[in-house]
Formats: C-alpha cells, structure tokens, sequence
C-alpha cells in the first residue's frame, strides 16, 4: 500500500474515532473537594424581635475554595450574596458552593425574645434508589401545645413525620396554639443503596460502553472490561451519563439506568 493512501486511511480512523467521542482524555478527573479550603463563617446575626415575627438577618463570608461562590438557605434558591433577611427564629443552615462545586455548610440560631418554644429533629437516611425512603421527625416542647408543623406544600398539618424523602435540605416551621413559630432545617442523609456492580452496573456498561470503537477489550487504560478502569473514571462516568454525552452513536441509557450508575457512584463504586 502506498505511504499517501495509508496516512489517509490512518487519518480518517483517527477522525472517525474522535467523532465516535471516545477520546482517551474524555473523562478527565474531577477535583477532590475533601482536599479544599474552603471555609464559610458567621459574620453577624440579628434575632427575631418575636416568636411571630419574621424579621431576623444573618451575614456569612466565605474565603478559600475556588470563587465565585453561591449561597442557599435552608435548600432554598442559590444566590450570589451572603446576606440573608425576612428570616423567623428557628435552626437555619446555610450552604455555600464554590465553582469546583465543592460545598460546606453552616447552622445559625436566629432567636426570639421570651420564647420558650422549642423543636428538635431526627431524619433517617435514603437508602433507596429509584425511589425513596428517608425521613424526618419533629418533636416539639414549650410554648402552648397543641403544635402544628408546616412542611414543603405550605399548609399546616398536624403530623409531624414526612416519610419517602430524597436525601437532602429540608425545612419545617413548627407553630403553637398561640402562632409562635419556630424553623428547622435538617439534611436527610443518602444511605448506601446496595447497588450491586456485577448483576446491575456491568450488564449496563457491557451492552451500551463495552464495544468495538469504545471502551471494549484491548483498549489499555480505556478498557471498562478491567473493573480498575471504571472504578478510575466512576465521577465523570455519573456527570456523563447524566448528561446524556454518553454513551454515544445510537446507543441510549433509561432514566432507571443513569440513575442505578448514579448510586453505584455515590456508594463508593464498589466491585460488589
């Protein structure tokens, strides 16, 4: 074969395999926020005037990480501004993430003068993965009972657990029979969901990436026939296949799928 006509064919291999989006750098780490320094701290609080009243503040700053920063409050909307107001007594927590999307968090009383109401909380983590089963359980004291508790559909009921929840930020406003109110915000935390690498994630991985052109055998440190591969990959396999950048060509993932790679992830991408 002549040299022109076989740098051609190797030209067009090469073109046709960067378009296939299977590059060996296609998965580039992701950084590892237990290593940042990102800090978030109480600059100054200002309490309620009463337990009715919605007029308490707070001021936060933050420094280290990777700016620019955002806020939540009590897993509210993200916001650019450490300044929050308008807020009622209660246990607040507030969030920054930085533009490395790593995260920290901070809890602040806000206070009411001669209050004696009180709530305490306990959640159980979400251990499922499709759906979900965490929890939460107010218990309230002082003020005047009988209590009722505002959870996320804005009316006031009087149970006090909310049960099949996602992990994550939630905010309940406890009230008593004289409208004294009082917010607690509690993270359910994600519990192991047990998904199992060889019966659920591999089947996944072997019809949809595991193929000539790809990530199939022989492919060195590309090879997701070697279970180190993906274990090395597993972040950036979650934010691709959740994004629906992968896998490529005519193959396609379910919702249930990306989700079971999702836990597996998050469990620790275990080889279980």
């Amino acid at each position: 074969m002549k040299t022109g006509t076989l740098l051609r064919l190797q030209y067009i291999t090469l073109l046709l395999f960067i378009l296939s989006g299977c590059v060996y750098n296609d998965l580039s780490e992701n950084f590892n926020c237990e290593t940042s320094t990102l800090v978030i701290s109480l600059d100054s609080k200002q309490d309620a005037t009463s337990c009715k009243a919605i007029d308490g503040s707070m001021s936060l700053t933050v420094s280290g990480g990777q700016p620019p920063y955002v806020f939540s409050l009590n897993g509210g909307a993200s916001q650019t501004s450490g300044q929050f107001s308008n807020l009622g007594s209660g246990t607040h927590v507030v969030i920054v993430k930085d533009d490395k999307n790593c995260e920290r968090s901070l809890q602040v009383d806000i206070n009411a003068p001669n209050s004696t109401l009180n709530a305490t909380v306990t959640a159980s983590a979400d251990s499922e993965c499709i759906t979900n089963n965490g929890s939460i359980t107010v218990t309230a004291s002082g003020g005047n009972a009988p209590y009722r508790y505002g959870w996320a559909s804005g009316t006031f009921i009087t149970s006090n657990v909310l049960s099949n929840l996602k992990f994550g930020q939630y905010s309940v406003i406890v009230k008593d029979a004289n409208d004294c109110q009082k917010i607690i915000s509690v993270i359910v935390p994600r519990g192991n969901t047990g998904i199992s690498y060889a019966n659920v994630i591999k089947p996944i991985f072997d019809t949809n990436c595991n193929i000539t052109g790809c990530h199939g055998a022989g492919t060195g440190s590309r090879d997701w026939t070697v279970f180190n591969n993906v274990k090395s990959h597993a972040a950036n396999i979650k934010t691709r296949t959740g994004n629906r950048s992968m896998p490529i060509g005519d193959k396609t993932l379910t919702q249930d799928e990306i989700d079971k790679i999702a836990c597996w992830v998050d469990d620790g991408a275990n080889q279980n």
